[in-house]
C-alpha cells in the first residue's frame, strides 16, 4: 500500500504456519505485558498487533477520563464507575484493579472471542493485573518491559506532557516500589531501541508457540504416524548411523 509522499506500508505478517497435514498446528496463547509507566509497553503492543494479523491487542476498560488524542475502543474502552462495577459483578473481567484512583479491567469475553477465532491475545496491564492472571491459573506468558535507566524514564514521563508534575512524581515513586516485580515474569525486554524491542517481543511470541510442551500432543497424534515403520522402509534413501 502506497501512502502520500511515496512511502509504503508493510502488510501484516502472516500467521506462523497455522496448519500441517490439514490440522491446526498452533493453539492461541495469552501474552501479558507489564512495565513501569513510560517504559513503552502500550506502544510496543500496538505495533506488534499492527504488524501481525494473527494477534489481537485487547484494549482495557477504564473509568479514567480520556487523555488528549485518545480514542474510545482504540486506546481504552472508557466507562463510568457504575458501568465498571456492574461488569465486575457480572464476572466480565479476567482481572481488574484500582490504579491512581481509577479502575482498569481486562475483558475475559474479548479473550475468549479472540481464541475462538484462532488469534493470540496481547494484553498490557500493571503488575497487579498480571499477578491476578497468574493466580487464576490461566495459561499465559508474561513479559516485563524495562526502560534503559531511571533517568530516561523520568525524562519520558516529563516530556509526554500527559500528567501533572505531582502525578509524574507519584508514578516515579511507584516505579521504585514495583521495579523488582520483574522477577515474577517469564521474559524481560529492555526498551532502549524501539524497533529492537518490537523484534524481541515478536521473537518471544513465536518462540512460545514452538515450545516442545505445546507441540508434543500434536506431534504424537498427527505427525509420528507419518514416520511409521512402513513409511521408513519405503523411503528411497537408506538410513545409516552417524559417523
Amino acid at each position: 500500500m502506497t501512502l502520500p509522499g511515496g512511502k509504503t506500508m508493510r502488510s501484516p505478517d502472516p500467521a506462523p504456519s497455522p496448519t500441517i497435514y490439514g490440522k491446526r498446528l498452533y493453539t492461541p496463547l495469552l501474552f501479558v505485558v507489564s512495565a513501569p509507566s513510560g517504559a513503552g509497553k502500550t506502544s510496543l503492543c500496538k505495533e506488534i498487533a499492527r504488524k501481525s494479523s494473527w494477534i489481537h491487542y485487547s484494549v482495557s476498560y477504564t473509568t479514567r477520563s480520556p487523555r488528549p488524542g485518545e480514542q474510545n475502543g482504540i486506546d481504552y474502552t472508557f466507562v463510568t464507575k457504575d458501568q465498571f462495577q456492574e461488569m465486575q459483578a457480572n464476572n466480565h473481567f479476567i482481572e481488574s484493579a484500582e490504579v491512581y484512583g481509577n479502575f482498569y479491567g481486562t475483558s475475559l469475553r474479548t479473550i475468549e472471542d479472540s481464541f475462538s477465532k484462532g488469534l493470540d491475545v496481547l494484553v498490557d496491564i500493571d503488575i497487579q493485573g498480571a499477578q491476578k492472571i497468574r493466580q487464576s491459573g490461566i495459561d499465559n506468558t508474561s513479559i516485563y518491559i524495562l526502560p534503559p535507566s531511571y533517568a530516561v524514564l523520568q525524562e519520558r514521563l516529563a516530556l509526554r506532557g500527559q500528567d501533572s508534575l505531582e502525578t509524574v512524581r507519584k508514578r516515579l515513586e511507584r516505579v521504585r516500589q514495583e521495579i523488582y516485580a520483574y522477577q515474577e515474569y517469564d521474559y524481560l525486554i529492555f526498551n532502549v531501541d524501539f524497533q529492537q524491542a518490537v523484534n524481541d517481543l515478536q521473537s518471544i511470541i513465536v518462540s512460545e508457540h514452538l515450545r516442545r510442551q505445546r507441540l508434543s500432543s500434536f506431534v504424537k497424534d498427527h505427525f509420528i504416524e507419518h514416520f511409521s515403520g512402513e513409511t521408513i522402509k519405503s523411503h528411497p534413501f537408506s538410513l545409516r548411523e552417524a559417523p
